[in-house]
C-alpha cells in the first residue's frame, strides 16, 4: 500500500473518507476544495559556531499588510474551500446562454488552520453586495458590476466558469483570499440526501402556511423528500421573509443531516460511498476523489470552530431586491480571525 508525505495509506485514507464524508458532505449542501494548497512560510535554518559566538541567519521579515487600517501578518498552513448550493434543478449541465438563472441560494467557506488543527465555517449571505465580474461567452471578462454575490454563477456556463466566478468574488469580498477550491450542488440534492436517510427531523419555527400549509408552527416533523425542499429552499412565503431566517433554517437542517448521515455511515460503512455516487450527477466541482479524500483526512481529527457573523444591514435596491451592504467594521474583524494574525506594535 502507497503512503503519502504524512505516513497515511490509501487503505487509511478510504477509512478517513467513510467517518468523515457525512460531515463533507453536509458542509457541502449549504453552500471545496481543490488543489489541498496551503500557504506556508519557510523558517530559514538557524546555523551555530561552537568556537565562535552563536550566529543566527537573519529570519526573513514577516509580510505586513493592512486590513480595514490595521496591520496583519497572514497565518501560515491555512486553506480555503467555498461550497455552493444553487437555484437549479436536475443534473448539473452547461447552460447554453447567460440568462441569470442558477443563482446560489447558499454560499458558505470553509477555513481550514493546519497549524492548529481547526476549522471554520463562514456562511456568507447570498445577497451581499459586492463587485462581480461580468463575462462574455466563452468567459472574456467584460465588466465589474457592483452587485448581489449570488448572481455570479448566474454569469457563466452553469459549471466549472460560473464556479470559477463565484470564487473570484467571495475572494474579493475578503480582501483578496485565495480559494482553495470549491464544490457546487443544485438543489435537487437536498432531495436526494433526505431520501437516503430516511427523513430529516426538525422543530418548525416559522409560519410555512403560505409555502406548505403541512410545514405547522411549533410541530416537530422528520420531513418528506418534498417537504424538506420547501424547508431548505422557502424564503419569500416564510416567517419573515428574511434571507438570514433561511440561512437559520438551513444550518438547523444540515445539523440534523449530519448527525443522521453519521449515524448511517456507522452502521453501513458502504453508506458513504453511496452517498457521494448519489449526489455526483448534480454536483461541479475542482476536486477529484483523492482530492475529496485528502480533505477528508485534513479534516478527520480538526476541531470545528464557531462560526464568525459578517454583520450588516438588509435593504430595498433599486430593482426591487433585496441587498445585503456588509458592515466594512465586521467584515475585517471576521476576515482577521481567519487569515491574519494582528502585527505586534513597533
Amino acid at each position: 500500500m502507497n503512503e503519502d508525505k504524512n505516513g497515511r495509506t490509501t487503505m487509511d485514507k478510504g477509512k478517513v473518507l467513510r467517518k468523515l464524508l457525512p460531515l463533507f458532505i453536509a458542509v457541502v449542501v449549504i453552500a471545496a476544495a481543490a488543489g489541498i494548497a496551503s500557504r506556508t512560510i519557510d523558517n530559514q535554518e538557524v546555523k551555530t559556531d561552537e568556537t565562535q559566538q552563536a550566529a543566527v541567519e537573519p529570519q526573513p521579515q514577516e509580510e505586513i499588510v493592512e486590513i480595514n487600517g490595521v496591520r496583519c501578518t497572514p497565518k501560515k498552513n491555512i486553506k480555503t474551500y467555498l461550497f455552493m448550493g444553487l437555484d437549479a434543478q436536475g443534473e448539473a449541465e452547461a447552460s447554453e446562454e447567460y440568462d441569470g438563472t442558477g443563482q446560489c441560494d447558499t454560499l458558505q467557506l470553509l477555513v481550514i488552520d493546519e497549524t492548529n488543527n481547526t476549522y471554520t465555517r463562514l456562511p456568507i449571505n447570498r445577497d451581499t453586495m459586492t463587485d462581480v465580474n461580468s463575462l462574455d461567452d466563452d468567459g472574456t471578462y467584460l465588466a465589474t458590476t457592483y452587485m448581489q454575490i449570488s448572481l455570479a454563477h448566474a454569469t457563466g456556463d452553469g459549471m466549472e466558469m460560473s464556479c470559477e466566478n463565484t470564487a473570484d468574488a467571495v475572494s474579493g469580498l475578503l480582501y483578496d483570499q485565495p480559494i482553495d477550491g470549491y464544490a457546487s450542488l443544485n438543489m435537487d440534492s437536498i432531495e436526494v440526501l433526505n431520501h437516503l436517510v430516511g427523513g430529516v427531523t426538525v422543530t418548525i419555527e416559522d409560519d410555512f402556511s403560505k409555502e406548505d400549509p403541512t410545514l405547522r408552527m411549533g410541530e416537530t416533523v422528520t420531513l418528506t423528500d418534498e417537504q424538506a425542499m420547501h424547508y431548505v429552499r422557502g424564503r419569500m412565503n416564510v416567517g419573515d421573509g428574511s434571507n438570514e431566517g433561511r440561512m437559520r433554517r438551513q444550518s438547523q437542517y444540515l445539523s440534523a443531516l449530519k448527525s443522521m448521515l453519521i449515524q448511517k455511515c456507522q452502521e453501513d460503512s458502504a453508506f458513504a460511498l453511496d452517498i457521494y455516487d448519489a449526489l455526483e450527477p448534480y454536483m461541479v466541482t475542482s476536486l477529484s476523489r483523492n482530492d475529496f479524500i485528502n480533505l477528508a483526512a485534513d479534516l478527520i481529527n480538526a476541531e470545528e470552530q464557531t462560526a464568525p457573523e459578517i454583520k450588516g444591514t438588509n435593504g430595498e435596491g433599486e430593482t426591487g431586491f433585496n441587498e445585503f451592504t456588509v458592515d466594512e467594521n465586521s467584515l475585517a474583524d471576521v476576515v482577521i480571525q481567519l487569515f491574519y494574525d494582528r502585527a505586534e506594535e513597533e
